[in-house]
């Protein structure tokens, strides 16, 4: 029993981490709530769940904060034109179903590009220094070149989210606790291996 509680067993390790995860979901709801602060938000979500993966040491709430706040004004740029690159699509979406309804494929492919190029712009933007442009670059860069790793986390993903949306009564729940901050962690874990190569 003596070893259970020992912090550094494998299952506290895990509780600990989950609990983790817990806390970056909720202070990213929160900081979230003005829906133009979430790109500063993912940004940092995506900045701890790194520091999570790599065992750094770290204040969660304190660093969360503070890259927060470092990314803030880059971030939110960042995430008003996806979310304009959403609000189009969404657009498009609904044109396509009242007028050329085959044409939703295509809409839903390119909603997919675009969220895979967001599953690197965030974590990029967290842990570069680099402009808007050449950030938006090299996120296409590297989902394209690390295809498998880009599809896994997407399928994840999306499949998540639709499991919590069709079974909403248990899903919600999920989705309050760990929605936005499971996925961007178990991203973070693929993701180590191109940081690793690509700051060789």
């Amino acid at each position: 029993m003596k070893w259970f509680f020992d912090m550094n067993n494998p299952v506290m390790r895990t509780l600990s981490t989950l609990a983790d995860i817990v806390v970056l979901n909720l202070l990213t709801l929160l900081c979230s709530l003005p829906i133009i602060t979430g790109g500063a938000a993912l940004t940092a979500l995506n900045d701890a769940c790194i520091r999570l993966v790599r065992a750094e040491d770290n204040e969660l709430a304190r660093d969360y904060f503070r890259a927060f706040k470092a990314n803030f004004k880059k971030a939110t740029l960042a995430w008003l034109l996806f979310l304009a690159a959403a609000l189009l699509l969404y657009l498009d979406y609904l044109a396509a179903l009242a007028y050329v309804p085959p044409l939703r494929v295509g809409i839903f492919a390119l909603a997919l590009i675009g969220l895979a190029i967001s599953f690197y712009f965030f974590p990029l933007l967290a842990r570069y220094e680099n402009t808007i442009k050449a950030t938006f670059q090299n996120a296409v860069r590297l989902a394209i070149g690390f295809f498998p790793r880009t599809l896994v986390m997407v399928v994840f993903a999306v499949v998540f989210w639709l499991a919590c949306v069709h079974w909403f009564s248990f899903g919600s729940l999920i989705l309050l606790l760990v929605g936005l901050s499971l996925p961007v962690y178990l991203n973070a874990v693929l993701l180590i291996g191109v940081f690793e190569k690509i700051e060789k």
